[in-house]
């Protein structure tokens, strides 16, 4: 991404807020893995959106006030015996060109500078009378985060001063992409598309589960070092009627369908796709009744997606869509018979989150990507259906990003029938 896209990003959020004020975003720390190894490095989305900067401790500031703005950067200094042992951090010019940012610091001068901004009796500042923090929440006691334990350090020190949420106008920035985040998203996309080629080149019964997952991580890893999304669901027979199983560590018996819910991410956008495919290459003629309700539904909303459309009419045009299946098949008599095979919603925002915020009450507009992902999950017969793409909502309706990752049934059993010497 070109820093010109940060830079954008910054004023269209200065744009939106109405009061003065310091806004502070951190890009996040390490959390301890075991006794002397931490989990791998995941950037705060919010952070890095604004800035493209992905290395922890560094720290965003913006300054709002009546005659001008200012932006900052506090980053670590580089220590020479670190730089040894894991490498070097960015140095000031680098995260400059990076961000589009003029005034990069070092992080032990962040503490003096905003007391110097809060008290100006040497030099002449506009008044700022509010703290804007990224205070996202979760329904969590031990939830923490940086802004939250900064939030309360900053209290003590400064009462006079408002503390605000950011994060809502933050989200609401990032629901609608620009044209260089859907191209990310796409390539994601055409990564997991070849990935998903080469597992259906490779997938047979009697292997692990896991055995089959490295079909696709070798895939993706090989097209660009990407990682995944998310953790990948490769789920077999009656585990496929487990929405988020993730053991992966069941033999796959030849005759059953076998269903993924994966993904990978470019430079943190990501794709998520679900696909089903025959363990033998063929389906049975069960097998593809369930699938057929499940592709219907899937393809119909894709149809029908449109800007306008509120999340509760999205999901219950699916509903209807997948009960009229059903009972067109016998398996339900009672509209209310659908949650014994379909529990979740039929998609979500997608974005530099697999989850990616967004508000409720917008619904779906112009610039918003959403997945459609209906399925149906029939434990007493051992099959379990979701088909999943990527949808990009557009003017005048909406694009399917992922139309080439096939999922027709002839498509399906015909590639397999080519390019996969175990089906016969």
């Amino acid at each position: 991404m070109n820093k010109s896209f940060y830079v954008k990003k910054r004023k269209e959020l200065l744009n939106k807020l109405d009061k003065n004020g310091i806004i502070v975003l951190h890009s996040g720390t390490y959390f301890q893995d075991t006794n002397d190894e931490d989990f791998p490095f995941s950037v705060n989305r919010n952070f890095f959106y604004l800035t493209g900067i992905n290395q922890a401790n560094v720290i965003l500031v913006i300054t709002k006030s009546e005659n001008e703005n200012n932006e900052y950067l506090f980053l670590e200094e580089n220590d020479p015996v670190m730089v040894k042992w894991i490498g070097e951090k960015l140095y000031p010019e680098e995260a400059s060109k990076i961000s589009g940012i003029k005034d990069v610091r070092f992080l032990n001068e962040f503490d003096s500078f905003i007391f110097s901004r809060l008290n100006p009796s040497r030099k002449f500042y506009d008044k700022l009378p509010n703290l804007y923090l990224d205070l996202e929440r979760r329904f969590d006691l031990h939830y923490d985060t940086w802004p939250m334990k900064y939030s309360k350090e900053f209290r003590d020190k400064y009462p006079e001063i408002n503390i605000l949420n950011i994060y809502p106008t933050l989200i609401s920035i990032r629901s609608k992409k620009e044209k260089e985040e859907v191209d990310k998203i796409s390539e994601s996309i055409e990564t997991t598309k070849d990935a998903l080629e080469n597992v259906m080149s490779n997938i047979r019964g009697g292997l692990y589960e896991y055995q089959i997952e490295t079909f696709f991580d070798s895939s993706i890893k090989w097209n660009g070092q990407k990682t995944h999304s998310f953790t990948t669901i490769a789920a077999a027979g009656k585990n496929a009627t487990i929405l988020h199983y993730t053991a992966n560590n069941n033999i796959a018996k030849d005759g059953d369908l076998m269903l993924f819910d994966l993904g990978c991410n470019t430079d943190y956008y990501i794709s998520d796709i679900s696909r089903v495919y025959p363990l033998n290459g063929k389906f049975t003629k069960r097998q593809r009744e369930i699938y057929e309700i499940v592709l219907n539904c899937n393809k119909k909303c894709i149809e029908w997606l449109h800007p306008g459309v509120t999340w509760e009419e999205y999901n219950d045009y699916a509903n209807k869509l997948l009960i009229e299946g059903l009972k067109r098949i016998g398996k339900i008599k009672e509209d209310s018979e659908l949650r014994k095979y379909y529990w979740h919603s039929i998609g979500h925002s997608i974005g530099l989150d697999t989850h990616d915020p967004s508000l409720a009450t917008d619904g779906l507009q112009e610039g918003m990507l959403t997945t459609c992902e209906p399925g149906l999950y029939l434990e007493d017969e051992g099959i379990g259906v979701r088909i999943e793409d990527d949808i990009l909502i557009t003017k005048d309706g909406c694009i399917n990003l992922s139309k080439d990752i096939i999922k027709e049934v002839d498509d399906i059993e015909a590639f397999m029938k080519k390019n996969n010497k175990y089906v016969k």
